[in-house]
């Protein structure tokens, strides 16, 4: 029976606005938006940011490094971070939701420690709702890594078997689903959570 609901964030209860954000809030033209998505965003560098080993200012030096020619640019997407995300109108009232109905939500993500804690002030409004949460860059641990799934249910006593966990990542489904928890990968709102009430 499952008693536990875990939600990845960013794409599933977050837009991860970075093409938006440096298009539309910034000014950067198309060509700009898409050499700093391949050369900052979908960077290892990103991923490293996530799993917080390394100083954050060290990586984002680095990350402005990949693109010598736009300094002042790349410094604007960093002083404007706070606005890369937004929350899905939905997020809030289905964990209320869930919690209604007597499950614990938890939140296992990977996302960036300094990130994580503005975003949690400025942006989110559903992280005072959950049970528990487990953020790799507080961790030094990211997903698909199976110790940050077992870590989470450590922490918070969980059993696998009754856990679903649901992200927008087929390697982190499959990850958890090898933890042994049931698990949805999210494509969209509606679908994923017809999908959760036929688990549940």
């Amino acid at each position: 029976m499952i008693k536990n609901v875990i939600f990845d964030i960013g794409m599933v209860l977050v837009n991860f606005r970075w093409r938006e954000y440096m298009r539309d809030d910034l000014g950067f033209s198309e060509e700009l938006v898409e050499l700093m998505g391949r050369k900052v965003v979908v960077n290892p560098l990103w991923d490293e940011l996530d799993l917080g080993i390394r100083e954050a200012t060290d990586i984002i030096a680095d990350m402005k490094a990949q693109v010598p020619e736009y300094p002042q640019e790349a410094q604007r997407f960093f002083d404007g971070i706070e606005d890369i995300v937004e929350t899905y109108p939905y997020s809030l009232s289905w964990i209320e939701e869930l919690k209604a109905r007597g499950y614990k939500v938890y939140l296992l993500s990977n996302y960036p420690r300094d990130t994580f804690t503005l975003h949690s002030k400025r942006k989110f409004n559903f992280v005072d709702a959950v049970d528990g949460k487990i953020v790799s860059g507080f961790v030094r641990l990211a997903k698909p890594d199976p110790a940050i799934y077992q870590l989470l249910l450590d922490t918070y006593r969980l059993n696998a078997n009754e856990c679903v966990f649901i992200d927008d990542r087929e390697n982190n489904i499959e990850a958890a689903q090898q933890q042994g928890m049931k698990a949805i990968l999210f494509k969209d709102y509606e679908s994923a959570r017809n999908q959760l009430n036929r688990v549940l």
